[in-house]
């Protein structure tokens, strides 16, 4: 598919219309379950909707709405498939948006399951984005004084390279039982972070305000 897919979720949701940009520019929007509530409250279409529904029980479906439905006694979480549906389109990127917040047992899981995949992955979570990559990643909305922090999802990612970070890495490993990566913080642009085996968590925090131009400029899907 090309293009990107938005994927909504039922947790905690930044501001709508960072949401309705990344919907606006994505070739395809699913709900995971209650996430189709979190999305049509925000004004936001919804393509398809995936889960267990049990949430949804008095909830009328939108006329068009792709649904597929799930046992409610099932081994993995309403997002999972959700991602497994986004995944097997072959999209360029997928947005999840709600994926943290609430239960820490879910938010723990969702984070755990950004290693499966191939696809970029990016969270938008408050005044936090997540990357989740194997490959490239030009953090286009950085300024200098923005928190980075570098955090394996495989057991080690190598083959490290940033660029534009106070506490630079060339080539460098990664191991997920450390805290090498994080808290590093942005100095000069573009700032750039690459890797050359496994999956890396990159976390950008913005700091301060962004003013109304650049936050439109952040929201590229």
């Amino acid at each position: 598919m090309a293009g990107s897919i938005v994927i909504v979720a039922g947790g905690e949701l930044p501001r709508p219309e960072r949401l309705k940009r990344a919907a606006e520019k994505a070739a395809l929007v699913i709900a995971a379950d209650g996430g189709l509530l979190r999305a049509q409250a925000a004004g936001i279409q919804v393509h398809a909707l995936v889960g267990d529904l049990d949430s949804l029980s008095e909830t009328p479906f939108p006329q068009g709405l792709r649904v597929l439905k799930h046992p409610i006694e099932k081994d993995a979480t309403d997002l999972e498939l959700a991602l497994d549906y986004a995944v097997s389109l072959s999209p360029e990127k997928v947005h999840l948006f709600g994926a943290l917040g609430g239960r820490l047992d879910h938010m723990l899981a969702n984070l755990n399951l950004l290693e499966r995949y191939d696809v970029p992955i990016t969270i938008h979570h408050g005044r936090e984005t997540l990357h989740a990559v194997s490959g490239k990643l030009v953090l286009e909305d950085a300024r200098v004084g923005d928190r980075v922090s570098l955090i394996p999802l495989s057991s080690e990612v190598t083959g490290v390279h940033t660029q534009g970070l106070r506490w630079p890495l060339n080539g460098g490993t990664l191991r997920r039982a450390s805290s090498r990566g994080v808290s590093n913080e942005v100095t000069s642009l573009p700032c750039v972070v690459s890797v050359e085996g496994g999956r890396l968590l990159v976390i950008h925090a913005a700091k301060g305000t962004r003013p109304p131009s650049e936050e439109g400029r952040r929201e590229k899907a």
